[in-house]
Protein backbone atom coordinates (compact mmCIF):
# COMPACT_ATOMS: atom_id res chain seq x y z
CA UNK A 1 0.00 0.00 0.00
CA UNK A 2 1.15 3.23 -1.08
CA UNK A 3 1.47 6.72 1.51
CA UNK A 4 0.21 9.51 0.46
CA UNK A 5 3.52 11.21 0.37
CA UNK A 6 3.95 8.68 -2.44
CA UNK A 7 1.23 9.76 -4.21
CA UNK A 8 2.01 13.51 -3.91
CA UNK A 9 5.12 12.95 -5.29
CA UNK A 10 3.87 10.94 -7.81
CA UNK A 11 1.17 13.42 -8.57
CA UNK A 12 3.06 16.62 -8.05
CA UNK A 13 3.36 18.06 -11.90
CA UNK A 14 -0.26 17.81 -12.44
CA UNK A 15 -0.74 19.42 -9.14
CA UNK A 16 1.26 22.42 -9.95
CA UNK A 17 -0.45 22.83 -13.24
CA UNK A 18 -3.30 22.70 -11.96
CA UNK A 19 -2.34 25.08 -9.11
CA UNK A 20 -1.16 27.28 -11.63
CA UNK A 21 -4.14 27.29 -13.72
CA UNK A 22 -5.95 28.63 -10.35
CA UNK A 23 -3.56 31.27 -9.05
CA UNK A 24 -2.12 32.66 -12.36
CA UNK A 25 0.83 33.09 -10.77
CA UNK A 26 3.84 30.67 -10.18
CA UNK A 27 4.72 32.08 -6.80
CA UNK A 28 1.03 31.56 -5.47
CA UNK A 29 0.86 28.30 -7.09
CA UNK A 30 4.03 27.20 -5.16
CA UNK A 31 3.18 28.32 -1.84
CA UNK A 32 -0.54 26.74 -2.47
CA UNK A 33 1.74 23.48 -2.72
CA UNK A 34 3.01 23.73 -0.27
CA UNK A 35 0.13 24.04 2.04
CA UNK A 36 -1.89 21.47 0.10
CA UNK A 37 1.44 19.31 0.61
CA UNK A 38 1.34 19.77 5.02
CA UNK A 39 -1.90 19.45 4.40
CA UNK A 40 -2.37 16.49 2.46
CA UNK A 41 0.73 14.79 5.00
CA UNK A 42 -0.81 15.51 8.08
CA UNK A 43 -4.15 14.03 7.34
CA UNK A 44 -4.45 11.22 9.24
CA UNK A 45 -7.38 8.95 6.48
CA UNK A 46 -6.28 8.73 2.97
CA UNK A 47 -7.90 7.25 0.17
CA UNK A 48 -5.72 3.81 -0.84
CA UNK A 49 -6.57 3.56 -4.43
CA UNK A 50 -4.43 5.50 -6.53
CA UNK A 51 -7.30 7.09 -8.67
CA UNK A 52 -8.91 8.39 -5.41
CA UNK A 53 -5.47 9.41 -3.81
CA UNK A 54 -4.84 11.61 -6.97
CA UNK A 55 -8.62 12.55 -6.63
CA UNK A 56 -8.18 13.89 -2.84
CA UNK A 57 -5.24 15.47 -3.73
CA UNK A 58 -6.91 17.82 -6.02
CA UNK A 59 -9.76 18.35 -3.86
CA UNK A 60 -7.11 19.49 -1.11
CA UNK A 61 -5.22 21.87 -3.69
CA UNK A 62 -8.40 23.18 -4.46
CA UNK A 63 -9.73 23.81 -1.06
CA UNK A 64 -6.29 25.24 0.40
CA UNK A 65 -7.14 27.75 -3.20
CA UNK A 66 -11.02 28.76 -1.70
CA UNK A 67 -9.79 29.28 1.60
CA UNK A 68 -7.18 31.74 0.35
CA UNK A 69 -9.67 33.25 -1.88
CA UNK A 70 -12.05 33.83 1.13
CA UNK A 71 -9.78 35.18 3.56
CA UNK A 72 -7.87 37.61 1.01
CA UNK A 73 -10.83 38.93 -0.86
CA UNK A 74 -8.26 40.25 -3.01
CA UNK A 75 -8.29 39.22 -7.01
CA UNK A 76 -5.12 39.76 -8.80
CA UNK A 77 -5.44 40.08 -12.70
CA UNK A 78 -3.53 38.04 -14.76
CA UNK A 79 -0.06 39.64 -15.67
CA UNK A 80 -0.01 40.33 -19.81
CA UNK A 81 3.14 38.76 -21.46
CA UNK A 82 5.82 40.64 -21.94
CA UNK A 83 5.81 42.41 -24.75
CA UNK A 84 8.85 41.71 -27.30
CA UNK A 85 11.06 44.36 -28.80
CA UNK A 86 11.10 43.47 -32.22
CA UNK A 87 7.91 42.88 -34.46
CA UNK A 88 4.56 41.21 -33.64
CA UNK A 89 3.91 37.82 -34.28
CA UNK A 90 -0.21 36.64 -34.78
CA UNK A 91 0.98 33.70 -32.40
CA UNK A 92 1.55 35.92 -29.96
CA UNK A 93 -1.73 38.04 -30.19
CA UNK A 94 -3.45 34.88 -30.61
CA UNK A 95 -1.93 33.34 -27.25
CA UNK A 96 -2.58 37.01 -25.40
CA UNK A 97 -6.23 36.83 -26.38
CA UNK A 98 -6.70 33.17 -25.11
CA UNK A 99 -4.50 33.77 -22.07
CA UNK A 100 -7.50 37.13 -21.38
CA UNK A 101 -10.26 35.03 -21.87
CA UNK A 102 -9.06 32.21 -19.72
CA UNK A 103 -8.36 34.74 -16.94
CA UNK A 104 -11.56 36.37 -17.43
CA UNK A 105 -13.44 33.17 -16.80
CA UNK A 106 -14.56 32.12 -12.91
CA UNK A 107 -12.95 30.03 -10.69
CA UNK A 108 -15.52 27.10 -11.17
CA UNK A 109 -14.98 27.18 -15.21
CA UNK A 110 -11.11 28.24 -15.36
CA UNK A 111 -11.21 24.50 -13.24
CA UNK A 112 -12.66 22.61 -15.66
CA UNK A 113 -11.20 23.83 -18.58
CA UNK A 114 -7.89 23.43 -17.30
CA UNK A 115 -8.71 19.66 -16.07
CA UNK A 116 -10.07 19.19 -20.15
CA UNK A 117 -8.45 20.88 -22.14
CA UNK A 118 -4.91 21.80 -20.54
CA UNK A 119 -4.18 17.97 -18.55
CA UNK A 120 -6.44 16.29 -21.06
CA UNK A 121 -8.72 14.76 -18.39
CA UNK A 122 -11.84 12.89 -19.45
CA UNK A 123 -15.46 14.11 -18.36
CA UNK A 124 -15.82 11.10 -15.76
CA UNK A 125 -11.58 12.18 -14.32
CA UNK A 126 -12.54 16.22 -14.12
CA UNK A 127 -15.53 15.23 -12.22
CA UNK A 128 -13.74 13.06 -9.73
CA UNK A 129 -10.90 15.33 -9.26
CA UNK A 130 -13.07 18.62 -8.60
CA UNK A 131 -16.09 16.73 -6.49
CA UNK A 132 -18.50 17.50 -8.82
CA UNK A 133 -21.13 16.05 -11.48
CA UNK A 134 -20.56 14.71 -14.73
CA UNK A 135 -23.14 17.01 -16.18
CA UNK A 136 -21.83 20.21 -14.04
CA UNK A 137 -18.41 19.51 -15.89
CA UNK A 138 -20.20 19.74 -19.63
CA UNK A 139 -22.31 22.63 -18.69
CA UNK A 140 -19.46 24.48 -17.33
CA UNK A 141 -16.86 23.63 -20.38
CA UNK A 142 -19.78 24.40 -23.09
CA UNK A 143 -20.12 28.05 -20.89
CA UNK A 144 -16.66 28.34 -20.76
CA UNK A 145 -15.56 27.74 -24.34
CA UNK A 146 -18.42 29.96 -25.24
CA UNK A 147 -17.67 32.55 -23.39
CA UNK A 148 -13.51 32.43 -24.11
CA UNK A 149 -14.54 32.57 -28.09
CA UNK A 150 -16.81 35.40 -28.14
CA UNK A 151 -14.25 37.32 -25.74
CA UNK A 152 -11.38 36.35 -28.42
CA UNK A 153 -13.71 37.33 -31.36
CA UNK A 154 -14.86 40.76 -29.52
CA UNK A 155 -18.13 40.07 -29.14
CA UNK A 156 -19.90 41.07 -26.31
CA UNK A 157 -22.68 38.49 -26.46
CA UNK A 158 -21.50 35.24 -24.63
CA UNK A 159 -25.17 33.82 -25.30
CA UNK A 160 -24.69 32.06 -28.45
CA UNK A 161 -21.87 31.16 -30.29
CA UNK A 162 -22.40 32.60 -34.11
Amino acid sequence: MRSIGQHLVDAWPRLYRYALALTREPDAARDLMQQSALKALSTRTTPREPRAARAYLFQIVRHAWIDRIRRSRIRTEDDLLEWPDEGFDDRLIEAIAVRQAFAALDAPCRSVVTCVDVEGLSYRETAERLGIPIGTVMSRLHRARRIMLHRIAGTSDGSEVP
